[in-house]
């Protein structure tokens, strides 16, 4: 996937995986709803980086596991109803706009609870490094 340089704080995610990761089987912890008083709204993903390694019991070695929080402000086109904390993601797409004036989020999940919205602004407001459970370390 393309590094949306559109993304303020973008280059947080790429130190720390090396890439900008599709955020597949992403965890949702957190996510703030927008209101209507609030043009934004904020998420946390619990994300990982999946290796080519099986452990004992067949499943692949994740490491590098962090929690990215997004935060997004001049929201419209907004489809975010069934989306939820406890969310799991299949992944999210990011795409400008044809004018370049916003930019399309599309949080696809396996759990029938996807959203979607454009925003004006978004930022990567922190990437920290977690267990494997997403508690801090």
């Amino acid at each position: 996937m393309d590094v949306p340089a559109y993304i303020l704080n973008h280059k947080a995610v790429v130190d720390f995986y090396g890439r900008w990761p599709l955020f597949h089987d992403a965890k949702v912890p957190v996510y703030v709803a927008p209101t209507p008083e609030s043009q934004s709204l904020s998420f946390t993903l619990h994300t990982w980086q999946m290796t080519d390694e099986v452990d004992a019991k067949g499943f692949f070695v994740l490491r590098k596991h962090a929690l990215v929080s997004f935060r997004f402000d001049g929201i419209h086109d907004t489809e975010m109803d069934a989306f939820a904390a406890k969310n799991i993601l299949f992944g999210m797409e990011l795409s400008p706009s044809g004018d370049g004036s916003s930019f399309q989020v599309v949080l696809d999940s396996a759990m029938d609870m996807s959203g979607s919205f454009s925003a004006r602004k978004g930022e990567v407001v922190s990437v920290i490094p977690c267990t494997s459970d997403g508690k801090e370390v």
